[in-house]
């Protein structure tokens, strides 16, 4: 994989997010600031509920917040505005990838460029190793083949940003370490990954910074924890938090 020629550094300020209306109203994200780097892996963790994937969505132009902007380091912009300029550096995998009818080569094929080409694919079949399920029909796929067809698509589109939501959920263990390693040819290319998960568990060899969302705030770990996060066997019991403090 290329090294992203344009590593991104984004802010994202004072994000709310509401639904219902009148009494039934409720604030699911409430004032978040948060920022993704190029070659950073963020993870964010909270329960059901918490307003995980709403987040992601949001940061990935699916669904517009009743306030905030974000800031490229260069411009101050709206949502609106964000999302007009991301669609090819921004990147939101769901927590179960949509395969189109065919076979994983085919699908593979929807993520070429009109620069790219065949040989493209089977660079992708192999980093993903999915050479032996070229031929399989993409939707006959277990979940963690699915994730690895999603992260190939990505692969071939090289993001400067990757959103993914539970990338590893009923995944064995064979499968989210293979994941893990995917994910960590990203980073390493410089892409900015943000993974939403309800599990604090995973994702250690790659994590830079774990966020807590939490009654519609973002709480963040405290680096010096994540030495503790990673070595102890008791990871949620050890985990020091301490407010985010507004820019």
């Amino acid at each position: 994989m290329n090294n992203i020629s344009r590593p991104v550094r984004l802010q994202y300020k004072n994000i709310v997010k509401k639904y219902g209306k009148g009494k039934k109203n409720k604030s699911i994200l409430k004032d978040v600031n948060l920022e993704l780097i190029g070659g950073e892996c963020t993870l964010i963790t909270g329960k059901n509920g918490s307003g995980k994937s709403t987040l992601l969505r949001i940061l990935g132009g699916l669904l517009k917040p009743d306030s905030g902007t974000i800031d490229t380091g260069l411009i101050s912009m709206s949502w609106r505005k964000y999302r007009k300029v991301i669609r090819q550096d921004v990147m939101y995998l769901y927590q179960e990838p949509y395969m189109f009818d065919g076979t994983v080569r085919q699908n593979l094929a929807y993520a070429l460029n009109k620069n790219q080409s065949k040989e493209d694919i089977s660079d992708a079949l192999k980093w993903a190793k999915l050479e032996n399920r070229s031929d399989t029909q993409a939707k006959c796929l277990s979940g963690g083949e699915r994730q690895r067809v999603a992260l190939a698509q990505a692969w071939l589109k090289q993001p400067a940003v990757l959103l993914l939501d539970e990338p590893t959920a009923n995944m064995d263990t064979k499968s989210r370490n293979r994941t893990e390693e995917l994910l960590a040819t990203f980073k390493e290319s410089g892409t900015a990954l943000y993974i939403a998960s309800h599990d604090p568990n995973h994702f250690h060899q790659i994590m830079d910074k774990r966020l807590l969302l939490k009654n519609g705030y973002i709480i963040d770990a405290n680096k010096a924890d994540l030495d503790l996060i990673k070595n102890s066997s008791k990871q949620s019991e050890n985990i020091t938090v301490f407010p985010q403090r507004k820019s």
